[in-house]
């Protein structure tokens, strides 16, 4: 479950990126992982934006874990990321006129492993799953203030989820604070170094 909600989850899926094509038609693509770093086959990838038509699209990985979706129009993005035996994933991005979207790297945990120990032991699963989802739909519906202070009492609960950090950052580019966007992503990467769609995001506030 940590690893789920850690990429955000995105992964926030998961999981919040930014990139993409306005007005027009646009490409996400990335893989799907467990635990172990090994790609997942099969697993369900779905965008959602009630805003456009079409406002759905969907994909599957495939041996390699490696999907693609292909057609989405400029705004803000619900991804689902489903896998049987795997705890979903839901995370948000957010497509823009210029610029090509960052590669999705989503990690799914096993759903017996959802709150057994660790970090969130004792917590339940379900519960910061809704939370996210709730924090996603905001962001979804353009109540950035609300989404943000949402994201950010799932910190405050579980803080080990710093995927969450991603999606706080995007946000806050939306809302023109580059500053705060920045420390998110900086608080990610100390967490996670080796986080791509943190290092990438960094790069482009400094453009």
């Amino acid at each position: 479950m940590l690893a789920l909600l850690r990429r955000p989850i995105l992964a926030v899926i998961a999981m919040l990126a930014i990139g993409g094509v306005a007005n027009a038609q646009g490409h996400v693509a990335g893989t799907v992982r467990d635990a172990d770093g090994k790609p997942l086959k099969g697993a369900t990838i779905t965008a959602e934006d009630p805003d456009v038509a079409p406002s759905t699209f969907t994909s599957t990985s495939d041996s390699k874990g490696r999907f693609s979706l292909l057609g989405l129009r400029g705004g803000t993005w619900k991804v689902t990321v489903q896998a049987p035996r795997f705890v979903p994933q839901v995370s948000t991005i957010t497509t823009h006129s210029l610029g090509p979207n960052p590669t999705l790297d989503i990690v799914l945990q096993p759903a017996r492993d959802a709150a057994s120990s660790g970090p969130l032991q004792g917590i339940s699963a379900a519960s910061i799953q809704q939370q996210l989802d709730a924090a996603a739909n905001l962001a979804s519906a353009g109540k950035d203030a609300q989404s943000i202070a949402a994201y950010r009492q799932v910190l405050t609960r579980v803080p080990a989820l710093t995927s969450v950090h991603l999606a706080l950052g995007a946000l806050l580019e939306r809302q023109h604070d580059d500053s705060g966007a920045r420390a998110e992503y900086e608080a990610l990467l100390k967490a996670d170094p080796d986080n791509a769609q943190g290092k990438a995001a960094l790069e482009r506030l400094k453009k």
